[in-house]
């Protein structure tokens, strides 16, 4: 075999044997509350591949939309972190959002927040709370991160009236990421392999084993594996160096 040859199948023989992380992603779709909590959920869910698209001032059909374009099967979780920018008199386009949402990420887990904001128009989130309590009632799949009990509690933590202060962020994602986590604990067991055909009376196929070791011996093959081996690190310090935005403002209902 030649040695372009050998070093191309040694580099796809590396990269089929790399743990496949992505299939435990989870996807996040948030406007401006997403924003700031982002960081600090990737902190809490360290070790999970994390991918979160948000944007201040994001309107619902807008994130219902971009939840079908960046959904992938690598992705076992969604977490739909958009709410707070609803007309709280409408309750009811919160409700046809979400199912929605449902039928666009099937059986995979879905993680939804409750909302704090002050009163619109004199109407308070209560319709909206209600709504997003109501679907993960009727929904086996659905998880909630309740975070206006949390500011309930401690209205302190938000700055103004919706938006947290950097502590509240940090509890904020806390609460997100222990949603997460329920929906991993609860997911269900992997199905078992399908049995083997029966015995034709030839020996087993057995896959080869490869001495990476040796492999690692020849120049080309090391730089090629320096590559693969390289790879998360330039996405981790991609993830770190991504450019930040101001301090998120409550978007128009």
């Amino acid at each position: 075999m030649r040695p372009a040859y050998l070093v191309c199948a040694l580099f796809l023989a590396a990269a089929a044997a790399a743990p496949a992380h992505a299939a435990d992603g989870v996807l996040v779709i948030g406007d401006s509350l997403e924003v700031g909590t982002g960081p600090y959920l990737r902190q809490e869910l360290a070790g999970t591949p994390v991918t979160i698209d948000a944007r201040t001032s994001r309107p619902s059909p807008e994130g219902v939309s971009v939840l079908r374009d960046r959904l992938s099967p690598s992705h076992r979780i969604v977490v739909f972190d958009i709410g707070v920018n609803y007309d709280p008199s409408q309750p009811q386009r919160l409700a046809a959002d979400f199912d929605t949402v449902r039928g666009i990420v099937g059986e995979r887990c879905l993680v939804v927040a409750t909302v704090t904001r002050p009163p619109l128009n004199g109407v308070s989130v209560a319709g909206l709370n209600r709504a997003i309590r109501d679907f993960v009632a009727a929904t086996p799949t659905a998880r909630m991160a309740d975070w206006h009990a949390r500011t309930a509690g401690d209205p302190g933590l938000l700055r103004d009236g919706t938006h947290p202060k950097p502590e509240g962020y940090a509890l904020r994602a806390r609460v997100v990421a222990r949603a997460v986590e329920n929906c991993a604990s609860s997911a269900p067991a992997a199905k078992p392999p399908p049995e083997p055909p029966a015995s034709s009376g030839q020996a087993p196929l057995v896959p080869a084993r490869i001495d990476w070791r040796r492999v690692g011996a020849f120049g080309p093959v090391e730089a090629v594996l320096d590559v693969v081996r390289g790879g998360t690190g330039l996405v981790a310090y991609a993830v770190r160096h991504l450019p930040g935005g101001s301090e998120p403002v409550l978007g128009s209902p």
